[in-house]
């Protein structure tokens, strides 16, 4: 029997978005809470609190499983979360601990890999069949598309595009490498380079976002300075867009894609960073440059959880027998 519903969730470093979603992509309710900071457990129960709040009054036989985006590395095939850079769930069995206490089948993946997900079936990459999404946020993700399938590698771990070595000896990355592109453009990178502009006394516009208070500078308030036109502000991100482009050379040369879908709350407000990471990438990169078509998102905050139940249908048609 087809069911008419999944449940997709929608894990990051800030939030955490539940949703119970149709199988034509409509999201029938919603909630969202933030991501506890008291450890892995709280983090876990804050799912299962989601899971339940919006499938309340839903008969479990119409919903058919819930879809977990993480920001980690998932061994797909074990359902383990092998290494999270921003949340303590690194060895930890997310995938038992929510089905013990829940009437569903949970499948795990990485939250970029979702993200894609989302869009290939419902936003800005639909009908693409080779793409490369990138999302800008807290960190740096992505998920890849070829062949009109999820890349996810051996064991489920390939996509990590905010992790790719840009400089050798850069600057620290979260994860604990150096030189990655999440070094230059996750939201702690942005907001030292906004401390940093601050500290020079020429980044008056970026302090003043942040009520005077340096010890207060954030990616955020870096933001809204190059959006209100601060050319301090703005050559932060240009320096960033840079970074990105030239990331996507070796993307783009290595693998050909039709598409590059940039997402994630800086990724989709700040549209200038694409457009150097574009001029870049078309400056430096072969001929298959020509292939590539650069837009934004479409599903905004709602990719994850739109790619995650999307998965959790698929997995659920994959064990009945049924074709999508």
């Amino acid at each position: 029997m087809r069911t008419s519903f999944a449940v997709g969730v929608d894990v990051g470093g800030t939030r955490i978005a539940a949703g119970l979603v149709e199988r034509k992509g409509r999201i029938v309710k919603d909630a969202v809470m933030l991501t506890p900071d008291s450890g892995p457990f709280a983090i876990v129960d804050a799912i299962i609190d989601l899971i339940d709040d919006v499938t309340a009054g839903t008969h479990p036989s119409e919903v058919a499983g819930v879809g977990i985006g993480l920001p980690a590395q998932i061994d797909f095939l074990r359902q383990s979360v092998e290494f999270c850079t921003n949340l303590p769930l690194a060895g930890v069995d997310v995938r038992s601990l929510v089905m013990s206490r829940s009437r569903y089948e949970v499948t795990l993946d990485n939250d970029g890999n979702l993200a894609a997900f989302g869009e290939s079936r419902f936003g800005a990459a639909k009908g693409a069949r080779d793409f490369l999404m990138l999302t800008l946020g807290t960190g740096v993700g992505g998920g890849l598309f070829l062949d009109g399938e999820p890349y996810r590698g051996s064991r489920g771990m390939g996509g990590e595009v905010g992790h790719m070595v840009v400089q050798m000896d850069g600057p620290p990355c979260p994860c604990g490498g150096s030189g990655h592109i999440e070094s230059y453009m996750g939201r702690a990178a942005l907001g030292a380079k906004g401390c940093e502009a601050v500290e020079r006394y020429d980044g008056s516009a970026i302090l003043a976002e942040a009520g005077g208070d340096k010890t207060e500078v954030t990616a955020e308030h870096v933001v809204t300075a190059a959006l209100k036109g601060d050319e301090v502000a703005r050559g932060i991100l240009l320096e960033a867009g840079d970074v990105l482009g030239r990331a996507l050379v070796g993307l783009v040369n290595l693998l050909n894609p039709k598409l590059v879908v940039i997402g994630g709350g800086i990724g989709e407000s700040c549209g200038f960073i694409m457009d150097r990471a574009e001029e870049v990438m078309a400056t430096e990169a072969m001929a298959g440059r020509r292939d590539v078509t650069f837009v934004q998102a479409e599903l905004g905050n709602d990719a994850g959880v739109l790619g995650a139940a999307a998965l959790a249908l698929d997995e659920y048609d994959s064990r009945e027998g049924l074709h999508r």
